[in-house]
Formats: C-alpha cells, sequence, structure tokens
C-alpha cells in the first residue's frame, strides 16, 4: 500500500538521454537499418562481437514501435515453470524497465544507455530515408512502411518500380509452371546504403553486412528479396490485421487504478489480470460498445501506467488499412481521431476506476501489425509452432498463443492455439536471392499465421541479437549467411557465441501437445493451416464434439476455395435442424461434384470409387453414425485430396437407387 501514497513523477522525468555524438564514417562492417528494439539488439549484439556497427534509423529516439507507437505492454515468452524463454539482451532491457508493462521514457533511455555504452557502435537518428545499394547502384524502395521513410520521401516511392515487377513476374511464372527456379547467375549482394540527411544532403555508406531491422522489411524488398503480403499464404491476400492507435488518458488516480485492480483480480474471467503498471482484460465490458465510425472497433483493453500518473491503452483497432500505404496511414489516424470522443465517453461509464479520464493524447506511430513476409530459406509454420518442434540452428524460442487478430468487422480475431515452447531456426531470418543481408522482425520468414505468435517484441529482439551475432561471424570466417546456414560447425558456433552472450537455447525438451496423438489429427491440421480451426488458449480443437451442419457446410465451402481443387459447381446448401450423418456429408460433396442425387445415392457412389477411408466410417459408426468435428475434418482432407488426384471428380456412374424428390431438395 505504500505505492498509493508515492506521488507520480512529474513531467520532468520524460526527458529522454540523449545518444552520444559520433562522426558518422564512410564504411562500417555491418550496418543495421531500423531502430525499433529488434535493431538495437542487433546493433548491440554485433558491436560486442568486435566489428564496427552503424544502426541508423528516422526517427529522434530509438524504440521504434515501443517508443513510437507507444506499444507499452510486452507480450512475453514464457516456458515450464514460467521461465522467460528470451534471455541475453532481451532480458537485459527486461530487468531495466517497470515490468510486463513499461513507461515508454524508461525504455527509450535503457535503448540509449545500451547503444552509449558500446565503443564499436556508432548511431544515426532522424535520417528522412534509408535506400539499400546493391552491386554500387541505389535501389529505390518499394511502397516503404513507416520506419525507413518520413512521411514526405515516402510519398513517391508509393507504386513498385519496374525492375522489382520484372522480379515478381519471373517469381510468378515460375510458380505457374510449377518448375524449380532458374539458379541466379547474376547475385544480388548489398554493399551498403545510401541515407537521405534531415539537411537535404545523402550520404553512401558501405557495408559488408546489412541487417533489415524495418518493420516492414522495406531495405529486403527493395533489394530484391521475394515475400508474401499479409495472409495470401493461406488464400486470403486481401485480409491485413487491424492497425491500432494506442491513446494517453489522464485523470485516472492511484485510487482509481487500485478499484480497477480489485475488478480485474477478483472477475474470474479468463484472460484477465491487473499489476501496478499493466491491467489486461474488459472484454465483455468492450462487448457493448457501438463505433460510430464503422472502420473502427474496439477490442477488450490492454493498459500500460505510466510514471506521470498518465495511462496507454491499446485496443482501438482500424479495418482496412494497407500499413504500406502513406494515405492508408494518414486516414487510419483521422478515423480513429474522429471515433475518439466516443470511446472515452464509453470508457468513462463502463470501465471501474475511469469514470473521470480524460484523452490526453495519442502515439506518434501506428502500431501496424502485419504488411510483408518474407521468404527466406525456411519459413516458419503453423504446425512447427504448434507442434513445439525444434531445429538444430535454433537461435531464439518462443511460447506466445498465435493471436490473430481482426481483420475487419466480420472477423474479429481468434486464437488459433498456444505452444508450450517452438524455436525460430536461423534459416527464417536469411532471405532468398539477396546476399550479404538478414531480415529481423515480425517481416522475418514465417508464414502469416505463425507470425502471430513469432512477430511479438521479445522474439524480435532475440533473433535481433541473433542477426548481430551472425553477421559477425560471417565477417570473421568468411562465410555467407546462406553458407552458415547449411554448415552445422558453423551454426555451433553461432549458437555458442549466442550463449557466451547470456542466451539460453538448450535444446526443447517438452512433448508435443496430445492433440496430435487424435486419429483425426491430420485432418485438423489442414484445417488449421488454412485457419479454419482454432484451439483457443487450452488447444481445445472440439475433436470429438458432433459437427453442425451449418459447419460442415462452410467448411466444404473455404477448404475447396482455399486449396483450388477443381469442382464442378458451388451449390447453395442449407442445414436441415439435424444431426449431421455420413450420408449428409455425402450428399453435400456429391453437389460439388455436379450430381444431382439422393443422399443413399450419393453415400454408394462415393462407395463405388473408394472414397471412405476404413477408420472414418468405424468412428463415425460408433457415434451412431453422426460425424464429429474431427470426422469433418477428415473428410474434408479426402475430399480435397481426391479432387486433386481426381480433377473435377470421377465420371459420376450412380447406382440405380430410387430416392424421394422430397429428400433431394432438402439440402
Amino acid at each position: 500500500m505504500v505505492w498509493l501514497f508515492v506521488p507520480d513523477c512529474s513531467s520532468a522525468s520524460n526527458v529522454i538521454s540523449p545518444l552520444t555524438n559520433t562522426e558518422i564514417k564512410d564504411s562500417y562492417e555491418v550496418v543495421v537499418v531500423g531502430g525499433d528494439p529488434e535493431g538495437v539488439a542487433a546493433a548491440v549484439a554485433a558491436a560486442r562481437s568486435g566489428v564496427k556497427t552503424l544502426l541508423v534509423d528516422t526517427r529522434p529516439v530509438l524504440g521504434g514501435l515501443m517508443t513510437q507507437g507507444w506499444l507499452n505492454s510486452l507480450d512475453m515468452n514464457y516456458g515450464p515453470g514460467r521461465v522467460i524463454l528470451n534471455k541475453g539482451i532481451f532480458q537485459e532491457f527486461f530487468d531495466q524497465i517497470e515490468g510486463d508493462s513499461f513507461d515508454v521514457t524508461t525504455a527509450a533511455n535503457v535503448f540509449h544507455q545500451m547503444v552509449n555504452s558500446e565503443s564499436n557502435l556508432d548511431v544515426l537518428v532522424n535520417a528522412q530515408a534509408i535506400y539499400p545499394v546493391m552491386n554500387g547502384q541505389v535501389k529505390p524502395l518499394v511502397s516503404p512502411g513507416q520506419s525507413v521513410a518520413v512521411n514526405q520521401v515516402a510519398q513517391p516511392y508509393q507504386g513498385i518500380p519496374d525492375d522489382i515487377k520484372a522480379i515478381s513476374a519471373k517469381n510468378e511464372a515460375n510458380k505457374e509452371e510449377e518448375k524449380p527456379a532458374e539458379p541466379q547467375q547474376d547475385e544480388q549482394i548489398v554493399t551498403g546504403i545510401q541515407v537521405a540527411l534531415a539537411d537535404g544532403q545523402t550520404k553512401d555508406i558501405s557495408a559488408a553486412r546489412v541487417i533489415d531491422a524495418t518493420q516492414d522489411a522495406d531495405i529486403a524488398v527493395a533489394a530484391g528479396a521475394p515475400f508474401t503480403y499479409g495472409q495470401e499464404d493461406y488464400g486470403r491476400g486481401d485480409k491485413l490485421m487491424a492497425v491500432t492507435l494506442v491513446f494517453k488518458l489522464d485523470g485516472v488516480s492511484k485510487a482509481d487504478w487500485l478499484k480497477m485492480m480489485l475488478y480485474l483480480n477478483t472477475s474470474g474471467k479468463p484472460q484477465t489480470g491487473a499489476n501496478l503498471v499493466s491491467a489486461w482484460g474488459f472484454g465483455d465490458n468492450m462487448k457493448g460498445y457501438k463505433s460510430n465510425v464503422p472502420e473502427v472497433a474496439m477490442r477488450g483493453l490492454n493498459i500500460g501506467r505510466q510514471k506521470d500518473g498518465t495511462i496507454l491503452i491499446n485496443a482501438l483497432q482500424v479495418f482496412g488499412i494497407d500499413g504500406l500505404k502513406l494515405s492508408d496511414r494518414q486516414r487510419a489516424r483521422e478515423l480513429a481521431m474522429k471515433e475518439l470522443p466516443h470511446i472515452v465517453s464509453y470508457i468513462n461509464t463502463h470501465i471501474p476506476g475511469f469514470s473521470d479520464a480524460y484523452l490526453v493524447d495519442t502515439a506518434p506511430e501506428l502500431y501496424v501489425r502485419e504488411t510483408r513476409h518474407i521468404e527466406g530459406l525456411y519459413r516458419l509454420t503453423v504446425d512447427d509452432v504448434l507442434e513445439n518442434r525444434d531445429f538444430p540452428d535454433r537461435i531464439a524460442f518462443g511460447s506466445y498463443p498465435i493471436d490473430i487478430q481482426a481483420t475487419d468487422p466480420d472477423f474479429r480475431g481468434n486464437v488459433i492455439g498456444v505452444a508450450t515452447q517452438y524455436a525460430i531456426p536461423f534459416r527464417s531470418i536469411v532471405p532468398q536471392k539477396v546476399e550479404n543481408l538478414l531480415v529481423v522482425g515480425r517481416a522475418a520468414s514465417f508464414d502469416s499465421l505463425p507470425h502471430g505468435s513469432a512477430r511479438v517484441i521479445p522474439i524480435g529482439m532475440a533473433t535481433g541479437q541473433a542477426a548481430g551475432v551472425a553477421a559477425a561471424l560471417s565477417l570473421q570466417t568468411n562465410a555467407n549467411f546462406k553458407g552458415i546456414a547449411e554448415n552445422t560447425h558453423l551454426v555451433g558456433q553461432l549458437q555458442q557465441r549466442l550463449i557466451n552472450q547470456g542466451v539460453n537455447l538448450q535444446p526443447i525438451n517438452v512433448p508435443a501437445s496430445p492433440v496430435t496423438q487424435h486419429w483425426a489429427y491430420e485432418g485438423m491440421k489442414l484445417m488449421r493451416h488454412y485457419g479454419l480451426a482454432a484451439g483457443g488458449y487450452n488447444n481445445d480443437y472440439r475433436l470429438d464434439q458432433n459437427m453442425p451442419e451449418q459447419q460442415f457446410i462452410n467448411g466444404l465451402i473455404w477448404i475447396t476455395k482455399l486449396t483450388g481443387v477443381q469442382v464442378k459447381d458451388r451449390p447453395v446448401l442449407y442445414a436441415e435442424g439435424n444431426e449431421l450423418m455420413i450420408e449428409d456429408t455425402a450428399y453435400m460433396m456429391a453437389r460439388y461434384l455436379g450430381m444431382d442425387v439422393t443422399k443413399q445415392q450419393a453415400y454408394d457412389y462415393f462407395t463405388s470409387v473408394g472414397f471412405w477411408k476404413p477408420q472414418l466410417l468405424e468412428k463415425v459408426n460408433q457415434n451412431n453414425g453422426v460425424v464429429t468435428i474431427g470426422a469433418g475434418y477428415m473428410l474434408f482432407k479426402d475430399f480435397t485430396d481426391w479432387l486433386k488426384a481426381n480433377p473435377l471428380g470421377q465420371p459420376a456412374q450412380v447406382p440405380e437407387q430410387q430416392g424421394s424428390e422430397e429428400e433431394a431438395k432438402k439440402k
């Protein structure tokens, strides 16, 4: 209770310690682009590895998303026994801030102190833009995000340059022809950067190795690295997770905070709680919120208390925003600002302890969750995460839930599942087709679903540290990054150097999730791969519960669409309000083959072509002929596999069996 009587710090406590003034040289061994936490970790790790390093950023202070986007609550990765999995530089940072929520000024000062302490590290901030130099040629940016160029410089680069279009067209042609891409005869090699300075001048800086720690892999993409965008890797290319504008409230006293803590900590609701600096929950309270702006929504509140007594809230979501479009980013801010008075009014009346809260300010930058996903030597998959997979080239660990945030008003987010512990391989930060470059942060080589877990800052800082160490190792052993990834001895050296810097890289020793032993797991995996199966925080996929008719109807729509299998018809099917029987599923699948048959005829047809798996029929029979969710998932897998082998289905020779006209019309 002593905390209650300790006065909040004055605004003077918001002073950020300056960065050490250093003369920027013309050449460095390692250049790190991007001052987000991942970039700071990379630069510090490289400097500590004995190589001359430059960290360059467009903002006035380091910390990026934390200090400019005001994301002041950490999504932690805990292993068995609640042990923090991300040691090393992240742990060093974490030990100096207030906790899982922190004061943004504290974070900036910690980052500044960390870089100021490294004699091998120079820092250049307030750059107007940063461009990659390839074989001596400056490459233009490609629809740059908010961390690589200031707005007025980003404006002319909103299109895609012709050379990047040509590379993309060639990649697509190779995919369509379904043949391996031809070896690169003229390797794309990053040889440095060009910096547009605040005084209007430019400075060319050569670099033996470059680490892209921008939020959107801007350097890698300008250099020609391939990538996927948004959720296109599982067939939803028009979907991106919502962006957030973090906002600041005042008028919440310490007594008010304790009132809120009492409410949350005694609510008994899952994923809800509070301590002296952080609070999370109020999902039920916010369900009644009705936005006046259709593109804006609120979710449960993530709340962080600042040293001066103000409150930062991460909860406001803006839909339909492309984080790489300057006009979209500006529009997101306008929409959020228009809605914020209504939001604050609702919070005043529905959140305990916040009756006197009022709006003070909004973050200088948006919190953009998703844009590009680089294609590296390896892409982390949803199964890697949820099967607790380890890798021989592990450089970091994660365990945060696969938390897919809302994409639009009709999809308000989902938790696909939760890992106990999984590894990030070094290959996932090595981009394809570009030499001398690594990519760290949320744009690294993760599929879009596992990115929902791997995008969190502690993992980003861990991969950043690994990148810094790997850059030094590559120079000191005269090996390129691909060569390190393919050399067991060099991978071992990389891991040992990380261990020497305080990182824990012990092999994972946790069992696979029990669901992997379920008879229908392969079917569930298919659905989960496309985001169509979610286990929530308890990894409960309800495989043994009966599948509702509508779920099977919807599943057929989506799985045939997303897998791209060829069907003869896309029928409109209706639920009858009965239990889902095996004959019902046969009828629905037959309709996709363009067949006009009864349920029994459909079942007999699939029997005649050898479609039914004995195990599936046995499981359905044990359930009195009713199809469970697990059985339904297996049917989706079997049906799409069968259609791949038999495009449009085999010629239908329907058994001559008279069915009632009424039955044929039911679905």
